[in-house]
């Protein structure tokens, strides 16, 4: 199987025929032909914007072009601001190579990397990662690491939206997971997320979920760094409420995620053995407490600058 990595910039002035043979050009140095079961693309396209317009239709152009599709997988989407620059990214499982191709100034510029993992567990070895492929090279090697390595669809849905995969994400996905096994909804129950503390978790948590600040049912209650401290659930990452909107009230759950269970210190590593979990998430998440919510009591909850956990009994 064969992946490879081409990391594609455009700037202005750059066209679609440009596009089509840096691609061509580059699938050819990595002796990668269309079709390729091991080929994943990994795109900003549908995010940017080039010469002041959209970029989606270069996805068209990157699917003729490699033969790589939504539909089967390994075709994603790497969530970008829209002044980002247009990059396309093609990865290698047999080589584990990367050919960054750019344009400066008018002029193309390649260079070739390799993103495996003995090469990434060296020291500095995330810092030697220059332009072109910089400074997307973290979010590159996760993403097609985790392809390669099997991972679920909807996870890779989730760094699409976060823009990398790491271990933050991967423990957002085992949450969500768990709340849909063990707290499904019916008609008239939706789901509510208080996150503390906030970290990359959240954002598997709204996409797996649809749940947003602006919809309010995702709030974010900081917590500093005493208050994590005063914890007496050092395992606590936040608070699902499953919320009857016709009785207005529902039920509270603090759920927890146990990093002793992930010891690894190296990112990389440590995403890749959560991997193998992520089908078992409640080997990693403990439910802390259960309690009533009234309507009352969700406004306490969610209410600016709360630390939830003070209300329910679990601060020192």
């Amino acid at each position: 199987m064969v992946v490879a990595v081409i990391l594609l910039i455009s700037v202005k002035g750059l066209y679609g025929a440009d596009i089509r043979e840096s691609i061509r050009a580059g699938m050819k140095a990595l002796q990668v032909k269309k079709g390729d079961p091991g080929l994943c693309v990994v795109t900003d396209a549908v995010y940017v914007r080039l010469q002041g317009e959209g970029c989606g239709r270069y996805v068209d152009l990157i699917q003729e072009e490699t033969g790589c599709s939504v539909g089967k997988g390994n075709l994603l989407f790497l969530h970008r601001p829209a002044t980002y620059p247009l990059k396309i990214v093609l990865f290698s499982n047999d080589t584990k190579a990367c050919v960054a191709i750019c344009s400066e100034a008018g002029k193309w510029e390649s260079e070739k990397y390799d993103i495996s993992m003995e090469t990434l567990s060296k020291k500095d070895a995330w810092e030697k990662i220059g332009s072109p492929l910089a400074p997307d090279g973290f979010a590159v090697a996760t993403v097609c690491h985790a392809w390669s390595a099997g991972a679920p669809e909807d996870l890779l849905k989730c760094a699409e939206f976060h823009g990398h995969l790491c271990p933050g994400v991967t423990a957002g996905y085992m949450i969500a997971r768990f709340i849909m096994e063990h707290y499904p909804i019916k008609k008239q129950d939706q789901y509510r997320w208080i996150a503390g503390p906030v970290n990359c978790k959240e954002d598997a948590v709204q996409v797996l979920l649809d749940l947003t600040p602006g919809k309010k049912t995702l709030f974010a209650q900081k917590l500093t760094k005493g208050e994590q401290e005063r914890l007496t659930q050092k395992k606590a990452a936040g608070i699902l409420v499953v919320w009857n909107r016709k009785a207005k009230r529902g039920k509270g759950i603090v759920l927890g995620f146990d990093w002793t269970k992930a010891p690894e210190k190296d990112k990389l590593v440590k995403l890749l053995n959560m991997l193998r979990h992520v089908d078992s998430p409640e080997k990693f998440v403990p439910v802390i407490k259960e309690f009533d919510v009234t309507l009352p009591i969700m406004e306490r909850l969610t209410a600016e600058r709360t630390n939830p956990y003070e209300w329910l009994g679990l601060m020192k």
